[in-house]
């Protein structure tokens, strides 16, 4: 079965602003394209069928093209509508979609690889908690199912939720790198516990990686 990766993307320099305390402007827009790259590659090397960023600026559409990712415009109708709409048209087509946010500083392809085989093969609901804010940080759909996406605050327990309502059996994987996710100068101080040298790395603008 195939199974298309969705990876949405707001402009990098509208990137990241609830850490606008602790970093620049340019450095938002530099740590969001890093952690796009990561995701992307993990996602790439992984069994997904195709990879697909959805939405950002012309210089996230560049970093998709240059990694072997589809770009593709959104139509700025907001997170789960741009990103249902993907998922509408993947199952139309018979494939099953993993939605993957962009923010996902540690992810590995083996993380990708582990949903992907929790889902049975993009036949079973999949669905990936964040550790620390319960948020949604990984889901795989399969094709033609009734889940509706409900990114955004507590999401993993409204995604539960309505999957219990549905009837609709799923799966949960929680990994190191579907965990954390970097929203706030909380999330980056936890990067750096869990990962020493990490966000050193992420703050370099790419030439320089």
């Amino acid at each position: 079965n195939s199974i298309i990766g969705i990876i949405p993307m707001k402009p990098a320099s509208q990137a990241k602003t609830r850490m606008a305390s602790v970093l620049e402007p340019s450095q938002r827009a530099t740590i969001s394209l890093n952690m796009l790259e990561i995701v992307a590659e993990a996602a790439i090397s992984s069994s997904l069928s195709k990879v697909i960023v959805l939405g950002g600026d012309s210089a996230i559409h560049a970093a998709a093209e240059k990694w072997g990712a589809e770009w593709i415009a959104d139509k700025g109708r907001g997170l789960n509508a741009e990103v249902s709409a993907q998922i509408e048209s993947n199952s139309t087509s018979g494939a099953g979609s993993m939605y993957l946010p962009g923010d996902l500083a540690l992810l590995t392809s083996a993380d990708v690889d582990e949903a992907i085989l929790r889902s049975e093969g993009g036949t079973l609901l999949t669905m990936c908690p964040a550790v620390g804010d319960g948020g949604t940080n990984g889901l795989v759909i399969p094709a033609q199912s009734q889940f509706q996406l409900q990114l955004g605050t507590d999401s993993f327990n409204r995604h539960k939720n309505s999957a219990d309502r549905l009837g609709l059996p799923y799966a949960v994987v929680e990994t190191r790198g579907f965990g954390l996710d970097l929203d706030t100068a909380s999330d980056l101080a936890e990067l750096r516990r869990m990962a020493p040298g990490a966000l050193e790395c992420l703050l370099r603008p790419g030439d320089e990686n």
